[in-house]
């Protein structure tokens, strides 16, 4: 039955079937709401996961200098490589900046940063200070789930010879060298180790030849968790020390070839690791390994 009724004001009020029709009104914008919120979070979850992949493959395209240090290259570009949308890309690059394995050119895209003695020198002595004193404080500080965590990615052993399987073993090593500094509990020991670890795996995979170190280096690895399980932060200060001086020595070439060419841009169209073995220059033909002609993209 519908019953009208007059207000204070002499106003026509509402009828009892009215209540109603606004209950039945408002769940409906709760549904159509809470769908529309559905859909958002499928979409972004859907753009999330496809960012994530252009992520692993590009920055493995890096890495690995399929795209070549020097490079420049625009987000379309990338869209018809990697077979993707805008938003995907745009998230991808904006965190492999942020990891220093690209740079941002305002209204033009982005390009690659270039491989230099310099800077593989500067991340070389940042490495010998700063990992010393995060094995000291995980010694202290790790837990046990930690420790297990660490066991694991110390425990890859590459194939000699195998790209794909070093590009691996680069990826694990870079997560146990992360997973040590998270043990730390300083966050901003964690920063720089994370983003070190991330520039020095192009160095690690195009310019220094590791092929017959791999048993040596899960060795120096499972060392190093040792003395940080067995809560010895002096122990584990001198076995990263250790780990870090033999890199050092077997990186050597690097440093022979800054002595030969000069600081400088390394070559961005020529294999590094065949350069290395280049005889010494004198003085007279010393000069710069640029490139000035842009390199082409290559095809997937």
């Amino acid at each position: 039955m519908r019953i009208a009724f007059h207000g204070r004001n002499g106003c026509r009020g509402l009828s009892s079937s009215a209540p109603v029709r606004i209950l039945d009104t408002l769940l409906a914008q709760r549904i159509y709401m809470s769908s529309s919120i559905c859909i958002s979070s499928v979409y972004k979850g859907r753009q999330m996961t496809e960012s994530s992949r252009i992520y692993r493959e590009l920055k493995q395209d890096i890495v690995t200098c399929t795209l070549k240090p020097g490079l420049s290259i625009s987000e379309q570009e990338m869209c018809e490589r990697y077979k993707a949308s805008r938003t995907p890309v745009r998230e991808a690059c904006r965190k492999l900046c942020s990891e220093s394995l690209m740079q941002m050119i305002p209204f033009r895209g982005y390009s690659i940063p270039s491989l230099t003695i310099e800077e593989y020198r500067n991340l070389n002595e940042l490495q010998s200070v700063v990992e010393p004193a995060v094995a000291m404080l995980a010694a202290e500080r790790a837990t046990q789930e930690q420790i297990k965590e660490m066991e694991t990615w110390a425990s890859y052993e590459y194939h000699a010879g195998q790209k794909n399987s070093y590009y691996t073993f680069l990826e694990w090593n870079r997560n146990f060298h992360i997973c040590i500094a998270a043990a730390s509990r300083n966050h901003a020991f964690l920063d720089v180790v994370r983003n070190m670890q991330t520039r020095l795996m192009r160095y690690y995979y195009l310019v220094i030849v590791m092929d017959a170190y791999g048993p040596i280096l899960i060795e120096e690895h499972q060392l190093l968790v040792r003395a940080i399980k067995a809560g010895n932060p002096e122990l584990a200060r001198a076995k990263a020390m250790e780990h870090i001086a033999n890199t050092n020595r077997r990186s050597v070439n690097v440093d022979l070839r800054s002595a030969n060419y000069g600081i400088g841009n390394i070559d961005r169209d020529e294999d590094l690791s065949g350069l290395l073995k280049t005889p010494a220059r004198t003085a007279r033909t010393k000069k710069r390994l640029t490139s000035p002609r842009r390199p082409k993209l290559l095809p997937r």
